[in-house]
């Protein structure tokens, strides 16, 4: 399992940090504008009653985003909590196997902490999501991955703890960074293609430490009962003849990018799918 030390120099996607500076430069001129409502109260308005039904509830969004910012370490901490209090954490005594593979992965990213694992059924949707609290971050995978014979989706799991560590190493769980992005977050139309991004970003870290693990993004798409069933040449050839102006279009309507897209983002920035 022990591989080399990696290089992540090329593995954050290209237009991530620019999308990320322009929605905070974005998110501040919100701000500002929400602030002028607090302070201000735009008297030229009155002859318009519709219009300032919409300035008042403006306002009331602006005052509830501003007190929201100091809340959000409680927040974060209230949900680990409840993580904690409905999982089962992952250690060397406890799934072991797992437990390797995550060390491993750490190891090769030089991480001398090694962020705690949990595995759950019910605290996450499928299939896996890395959270941060306050000094720490930590990775939930959701039980449904798993065969009986959890060496069946081993690959799978190697694949997902690498995706999950990409988000750590990239600061895209950060408090600092849910804070520069308060008011664009409340749009979501706008944060789309950040989050569509960042999952690139977290592939390509999957992809390099589990070269294998084409199957971790094949789950999303079939599930785990299937994906022995996929004909995988056909469905790379999908793959490949997959685009078109709605799919381009999908990217700010959803913030997860489709499985399709991500093996093309993938193929594009030069990683091939190898057999396990």
């Amino acid at each position: 399992m022990a591989g080399k030390r990696i290089d992540e120099s090329a593995l954050r996607h290209p237009h991530e940090r620019l999308i990320f500076l322009g929605l905070v430069v974005l998110n501040f001129l919100l701000m500002g504008g929400a602030i002028t409502l607090i302070v201000h109260d735009p008297g030229w308005l009155k002859p318009y009653p519709y219009l300032s039904k919409e300035v008042n509830l403006l306002r009331f969004l602006a005052i509830t985003a501003l007190v929201g910012i100091p809340l959000l370490v409680l927040r974060r901490n209230r949900r680990e909590a409840s993580i904690r209090g409905n999982s089962v954490r992952i250690s060397r005594d406890q799934f072991p196997e797992i437990y390797a593979v995550l060390e491993d992965h750490c190891r090769r990213l030089g991480m001398s902490d090694i962020p705690e694992l949990f595995l759950s059924g019910s605290s996450i949707a499928p299939f896996s999501k890395t959270y941060s609290s306050w000094g720490e971050s930590y990775i939930v995978l959701h039980q449904i991955i798993f065969d009986i014979d959890m060496k069946k989706t081993m690959d799978v799991v190697t694949f997902m703890l690498g995706h999950e560590l990409g988000a750590i190493r990239l600061n895209q769980t950060a408090v600092w960074n849910e804070m520069l992005l308060t008011y664009v977050s409340a749009i979501k139309w706008l944060r789309n293609p950040l989050e569509r991004v960042r999952t690139y970003s977290r592939d390509r870290y999957g992809a390099t430490l589990s070269p294998t693990g084409f199957r971790g993004l094949l789950i999303n798409a079939i599930g785990r009962r299937l994906m022995d069933q996929v004909n995988i040449e056909e469905y790379l050839l999908q793959a490949r003849r997959y685009g078109g102006i709605w799919a381009t279009l999908d990217v700010f309507a959803e913030p997860k990018p489709q499985v399709l897209s991500r093996l093309q983002q993938l193929r594009a920035a030069g990683f091939k799918y190898e057999p396990r």
